[in-house]
């Protein structure tokens, strides 16, 4: 063998070895990296385990931040995933000191484990859950019995209706059926086939006040919208039942008559939109009938009228005209979960025409609802509350919110203005025909630099959350955002004071206190304050069109920057002016707390 061979033997050989060696080496480090990797596994494992076994405060998931866009890889301790939970919920604003909203926030331990029990339940098979299904029936004879409906036709055991998620539910339910019931008449009339009824129209008539169930109901619905503003000042709120009935024609499917709106508690006077209902149906011959949104009267009303305090005339089934009505079991019936009722005059040419028939899950079963699969929370529950309060329970618990709502109302009435005058206008109805409700805004001829708006804001320091808002929609007849009342502009501001069952007379000193406290700091705010805040407020509620590129630039500094894309003009001010707020936080702690 050459010496050349030799050598080019000896360095392949060389070479192999060496890609052996690195091999060998690649495999360790691989091996090391996996042994790495497992022992990281088990630390975490040991680590993840040992957590079980201590406090949420001990444990590693106290310590990190937790964003949770993705499921995690591994579970965690049921114990600390309810605390992670609860820390949440700390957050948000104590319940019990929030009149803003109509929602119950009170529960029995009996009562929770009721809404337990029935969250692990869907209500949707009856043929699995017949005694629940019969529970539910139960609830909405008692309220159909509440509201006076009349019988069930041919000797029926069951009244027409059904629980739903909330009263956002009843009235769409409500809307469809009698949509479908105007669509058969309508058809019948003027000879029409299916398919030419279905590029027909129809609309609906309401107040202004109207609640966000049938901002939804014209949109989701194509139904047109026929809207009569309200006056704020003479009337409180409470629609002209002449107005709203003159804009009927024979394309409306009904007209709605508010039990308690939202704004102010104010009852529309639905026993004279009968009488202006039934005169144009004998005019003309048509058939539009009324339905009652009870969101929040619907279980209040009963027991006031109960008491010798209700309405001068019937505001439910006892009239004529009224074929359908719904109500929040979550607000003033009590109820601790998302709970509402719907409940028609009759099945026959009304609630048949939402009712569909399930045969697939081993038995038949109708369903009244929008959505099939529910849990029985709600029934569950608002039987729980119809029975653990009873009649005399329910009209008690009224008369002690009422008597609460007029001492607030008494308190803000007394209240004087450094000049003398007072300080609030009060703008709700009262002790009657109206819900537990204190509406009121700061006293217009006082020409403040502030407004109910921030008064809301001021208040919120001292943990107390009342609901300011301005009196301004978007008029769904035309799109454009306009006053809610005819005699106010839509800067108009006000508030409300929500006299849940939980607002004793005891916290309520304890808001009129604070109320009392924040007038002063609010007076003290200084000049410089009232000209940014008069301006934003005025750019705030101007058309969009109407806002000039120089007005923005004055109040670009605010937030740093103009409108980028995405942000109109009205937006921008909305945003500054919300910023403004924010910096007068400190301020106003310092003050009230």
């Amino acid at each position: 063998m050459s010496s050349d061979t030799s050598a080019a033997s000896d360095t392949a050989a060389s070479d192999t070895a060496a890609s052996d060696q690195a091999g060998q080496v690649a495999a360790l480090k691989k091996e090391l990296a996996d042994t790495r990797d497992l022992v990281k596994m088990l630390a975490d494992r040991i680590k993840h385990g040992e957590s079980f076994d201590t406090t949420y405060a001990a444990s590693s998931y106290a310590s990190i931040a937790h964003n949770f866009n993705t499921i995690p890889v591994r579970g965690m301790p049921a114990k600390h995933v309810a605390s992670m939970i609860e820390d949440v919920h700390l957050c948000d604003f104590n319940p019990l000191l929030n009149t803003s909203s109509y929602v119950n926030v009170t529960s029995e331990p009996e009562e929770k484990a009721v809404a337990a029990m029935g969250a692990q339940i869907n209500i949707a098979d009856a043929s699995v859950y017949p005694a629940s299904i019969e529970l539910h029936d139960k609830v909405v004879n008692m309220i159909a019995t509440m509201w006076n409906a009349p019988e069930p036709a041919n000797g029926g055991k069951y009244y027409a209706g059904a629980g739903t998620v909330g009263s956002t539910e009843g009235c769409l339910l409500a809307g469809l059926a009698l949509k479908f019931r105007w669509r058969a008449w309508y058809k019948e009339k003027h000879a029409l086939s299916d398919q030419q009824v279905l590029g027909v129209r129809p609309n609906l008539v309401i107040s202004s006040i109207y609640q966000a169930a049938w901002e939804k109901f014209f949109r989701f619905f194509d139904v047109e919208a026929k809207v009569v503003k309200p006056n704020l000042v003479r009337d409180k709120m409470a629609v002209n039942a002449h107005d709203l009935v003159s804009l009927c024609d024979e394309k409306t499917i009904a007209v709605v008559g508010i039990l308690g709106n939202h704004y102010n508690g104010m009852y529309d006077p639905i026993w004279e939109i009968d009488e202006e209902i039934e005169k144009l149906n004998t005019e003309k011959g048509w058939q539009i009938g009324i339905h009652v949104d009870g969101a929040s009267g619907g279980f209040i009303a009963p027991f006031q009228e109960m008491s010798g305090k209700g309405t001068p005339a019937p505001y439910d089934f006892r009239l004529k005209n009224v074929l359908t009505m719904s109500g929040s079991g979550h607000k003033f019936g009590e109820s601790i979960c998302g709970t509402g009722w719907v409940v028609f005059r009759q099945r026959e040419g009304l609630a048949q025409h939402v009712a569909t028939t399930v045969t697939y899950l081993g038995g038949s079963s109708d369903s009244l609802t929008l959505n099939f699969s529910r849990p029985a929370s709600g029934p569950y529950v608002q039987f729980y509350k119809l029975l653990r309060l009873g009649q005399e329970g329910y009209m008690n618990k009224v008369e002690n919110q009422m008597g609460v709502t007029s001492y607030l109302r008494q308190f803000l009435s007394n209240l004087k203005h450094p000049s003398g005058k007072p300080r609030f206008q009060i703008l709700d109805g009262g002790d009657t025909c109206c819900l537990p409700v204190v509406a009121a805004r700061l006293n217009p001829e006082l020409n403040l630099h502030y407004d109910d708006v921030d008064f809301q804001h001021c208040l919120a320091e001292s943990h107390w959350y009342v609901s300011g808002y301005a009196l301004g929609f978007e008029n769904p007849m035309n799109d454009k955002f306009e006053n809610l009342c005819n005699d106010v502009n839509e800067a108009t501001t006000m508030f409300r004071i929500v006299v849940k069952s939980n607002l004793t007379r005891t916290l309520a000193e304890n808001l009129a206190g604070n109320i009392e406290k924040i007038l002063s700091v609010l007076d003290d705010m200084d000049a410089g304050y009232e000209s940014i805040h008069s301006r934003l407020t005025n750019l705030a509620v101007k058309d969009e069109e109407d806002i000039s590129i120089e007005e923005l630039r004055e109040f670009s500094d605010s937030i740093g920057e103009l409108p980028s894309r995405g942000l109109n003009k009205s937006q921008f001010i909305q945003q500054s002016f919300r910023k403004k707020k924010q910096k007068r936080s400190s301020i106003l702690a310092q003050n009230v707390c």
